[in-house]
């Protein structure tokens, strides 16, 4: 039988494995352009002159891997501190962009985006960061599974009957999405991942796919 500790060690070792895949892509770029380099400085050494053009884009494609991988490093150190605190205050708008990140990889193998819209940066909610993590990945993953390929998933800060929300709408190149979460697999992972936080999920606004009410801060 599932306990919550075990499905918090899945979803951390499910994104851990996502994240760690993109490192190897990043040191796999760096490693490409670091030989290209060396290329060049041999060629330099024989013939007395250098590709300054090639040289420039092979160190550009360096620096540029090195700041996506800090960043992928960033997020996943993120995650792990989130088992520090059981409750706190959290930033709305900083948690789903952390989430819509660690999910990146998922979406991009049916060529899908995830956006973040946030109306309000200071927004605030009262949750268990991982908890919160799980629930946001958990709702994401469940409209990919239903977006089309190729479609854009946008997540909308709101907020309603006085609390903080999420809305999750489908963009399909303009056409409102028909698909229903509620039939994806996680779709009981998150409801009850949400009810834990105290957070509702909501079907019936024609606005969204689904809507997630969070708590309110203790300052609101």
């Amino acid at each position: 039988m599932s306990t919550p500790e075990n499905e918090e060690a899945a979803f951390i070792a499910k994104i851990t494995a996502s994240t760690t895949h993109e490192i190897r892509n990043v040191l796999a770029i760096v490693r490409e352009s670091a030989g290209l380099i060396g290329d060049m400085v041999r060629a330099f050494e024989k013939r007395g002159t250098i590709n300054r053009e090639g040289m420039t884009k092979a160190v550009d494609r360096i620096d540029a891997q090195v700041g996506r991988g800090a960043e992928i490093v960033s997020n996943l150190n993120r995650l792990a501190h989130s088992l520090d605190n059981p409750q706190q205050e959290l930033n709305l708008s900083q948690e789903v962009r952390q989430a819509a990140f660690l999910c990146r990889r998922f979406a991009q193998r049916k060529k899908q985006t995830v956006q973040v819209v946030c109306e309000d940066d200071g927004q605030q909610t009262v949750a268990g960061p991982l908890h919160l993590q799980m629930a946001l990945c958990w709702g994401i993953e469940c409209c990919l599974e239903q977006l089309p390929e190729g479609g854009t998933l946008l997540i909308r800060t709101s907020r309603h009957e006085d609390r903080p929300a999420l809305d999750f709408v489908f963009d399909t190149a303009g056409s409102p999405g028909t698909a229903d979460p509620a039939g994806a697999n996680r779709w009981m992972d998150l409801t009850q991942t949400a009810g834990n936080l105290g957070a509702v999920v909501e079907t019936a606004d024609p606005a969204c796919h689904f809507r997630l009410r969070l708590p309110r801060s203790g300052g609101a």
